[in-house]
């Protein structure tokens, strides 16, 4: 039986809820709808502004918010630079445990990318699985031993699964330059190791990306930055985590 998701148990809703991008972008498209809407009925006719609001409304929503919700995470994708599939013979230790992991956490099996970057580090990108991808340096993968990298691919996939990682997709989809908040990871790390029940795995594969800097490649945005497993701007919040686990 795979372990119940943090969603399920409630532990997300420990921390403060944020506002959807998504929701927000929503708002201030009615809002601008609205207003104009109402300028049109003062000035013509109160049929005519009604008209103006929904058309308005209905075409910013149609031609700017749903292409971009759509394509969300092919978007997010290209921020972290050239990226392809994972080789199946050179990175099969890679596809592997996503593979075998996946069914355990109760997750349709995401996408597995590859940046071609000495900086080990990884990140999650996606609101489920199908749509969701698994992105490693090469860097990461010569970093890291098997049950390393499994705490890794572990805590990526749990990610994508309880949610973590949905609101982040979305909001650097609508605001690609606008770094979004950085989902609670520490949450994802308990979750994680409950999946491989191997706390060590994890712990020192963050022990190694933490001394690697943590650094991420040259080639992503820094919009990506509080998203990577090891933040670059986060060292000190990595130690706790590591602490954490080693507690554990």
């Amino acid at each position: 039986m795979s372990p119940p998701s943090v969603a399920a148990t409630g532990a997300l809703s420990a921390g403060p809820r944020r506002r959807s991008p998504l929701a927000g972008l929503v708002v201030a498209i009615t809002i601008a709808a609205v207003v104009c809407g109402a300028v049109v009925a003062a000035v013509v006719a109160w049929w005519a502004g009604l008209v103006l609001a929904v058309a308005l409304g209905a075409g910013l929503g149609f031609g700017f918010v749903a292409p971009r919700v759509s394509g969300a995470e092919a978007r997010v994708l290209r921020l972290v630079g050239p990226a392809r599939p994972a080789d199946p013979r050179s990175e099969a230790r890679l596809l592997n445990l996503v593979e075998g992991l996946s069914p355990g956490a109760g997750l349709a099996r995401p996408r597995v990318v590859v940046v071609d970057d000495g900086a080990p580090n990884a990140l999650a990108i996606g609101r489920d699985g199908p749509r969701g991808y698994v992105v490693a340096t090469t860097g990461l993968l010569a970093a890291l031993d098997r049950m390393q990298l499994e705490g890794v691919v572990a805590d990526l996939l749990v990610q994508i699964r309880d949610g973590l990682m949905s609101a982040p997709t979305l909001s650097l989809a609508l605001r690609p330059g606008r770094p979004p908040a950085s989902p609670p990871l520490a949450l994802a790390d308990a979750a994680a190791v409950s999946l491989t029940r191997y706390p060590p795995g994890l712990s020192s594969a963050l022990r190694q990306l933490l001394a690697a800097g943590p650094a991420v490649p040259a080639s992503a945005s820094a919009a990506l930055r509080p998203l990577w497993l090891a933040g670059p701007d986060d060292a000190e919040g990595v130690a706790a985590r590591v602490a954490t686990l080693e507690e554990t």
